[in-house]
C-alpha cells in the first residue's frame, strides 16, 4: 500500500505521459488481463520456453553438481566451465546463439537454460560438499554403500542448498526468458512490451511490468511450497 501511494503521488506530481499513476496502471491491467485478453497468448507464448528450458536445466544441472561434489575428476573437469558461466555475462551471448540457432523456440530454451544451469549446479555441488565429512566415514564404516550414502546422508543434508539452487535457477530462467525477448526475440510478452513502448501506451506497458512481477512472485511462492511439502515428506 505504501509503495502504491508513493506512486500515486509521484506520478501527479511528475505529470508525465510516460509514468501512468498507480490507479490507471491497474486500470489497464484489468483491461488487457479481462477486457481484451491480450496478455494472456503473450504470457503463453512466452512461458511455453520456460516450461521446456527449466527442466532441462534442472535435469542437466542437479547430477552435474552431486557428481562435480562426490567425484574430484568430474570436478575438475567441469570446474573450469561452471567458473566461466558464473563470471560470464549471459545477455551477451543472446545474439550469438541467434545466430547459431535461428528465432524459432529453440532458441529461446536454450538461452533459459544458460541462465539457470550454472547456479543450480554450484548451489547444489556446495550443498553436498557441505555436509560434514565425518558423516561420510562414519557411515561408511558402518557398511554403508553408494546408494545408501546418498540416500540417508548426503542428499538429506544437502536439500536446503538444492531447493536454494532450484530456486535460484528458475528466477534466472525466468529473467532469461524477459530479456531474451526484449533484447534479440519480439515473442510473447517482449513483443507486448514492445508495441506498447512504439505507441506510448505507457498504463498498458506499466501493467504488463506488473503482471510478470506477479508471476514471478507466483513462481517464487510455488517454490517454496514445494519444498515445505518434500521438506515433510523427508
Amino acid at each position: 500500500m505504501v509503495f502504491a501511494g508513493v506512486w500515486e503521488i509521484g506520478a501527479r506530481w511528475a505529470d508525465s505521459l510516460l509514468m501512468p499513476t498507480f490507479l490507471e496502471a491497474m486500470a489497464a491491467l484489468w483491461e488487457i488481463a479481462f477486457v481484451t485478453g491480450e496478455m494472456w497468448p503473450a504470457l503463453g507464448r512466452s512461458n511455453i520456453a520456460l516450461l521446456i528450458g527449466y527442466p532441462i536445466a534442472v535435469v542437466i544441472s542437479v547430477p552435474l553438481g552431486l557428481a562435480m561434489a562426490r567425484w574430484k575428476p568430474i570436478d575438475r573437469a567441469f570446474g573450469p566451465i561452471t567458473a566461466i558461466g558464473l563470471a560470464l555475462p549471459i545477455a551477451p551471448l543472446i545474439p550469438v546463439v541467434l545466430v547459431a540457432m535461428g528465432l524459432g523456440l529453440s532458441p529461446r530454451v536454450f538461452i533459459i537454460v544458460l541462465f539457470a544451469w550454472v547456479f543450480i549446479t554450484t548451489n547444489v555441488r556446495a550443498g553436498v560438499r557441505a555436509v560434514d565429512p565425518s558423516l561420510v566415514e562414519m557411515a561408511g564404516s558402518y557398511g554403508a554403500s553408494e546408494s545408501q550414502l546418498w540416500r540417508r546422508v548426503l542428499m538429506p543434508a544437502a536439500f536446503p542448498a538444492i531447493m536454494t539452487g532450484l530456486r535460484t535457477g528458475l528466477g534466472r530462467a525466468f529473467a532469461g526468458m524477459i530479456i531474451a525477448e526484449l533484447i534479440m526475440l519480439p515473442i510473447g510478452i517482449g513483443s507486448l512490451m514492445l508495441d506498447y513502448r512504439g505507441f506510448f501506451q505507457a498504463d498498458k506497458l506499466y501493467a504488463l511490468t506488473i503482471a510478470v512481477a506477479i508471476e514471478g512472485i507466483v513462481l517464487a511462492l510455488v517454490m517454496q511450497a514445494i519444498e515445505r511439502r518434500v521438506q515433510r515428506w523427508k
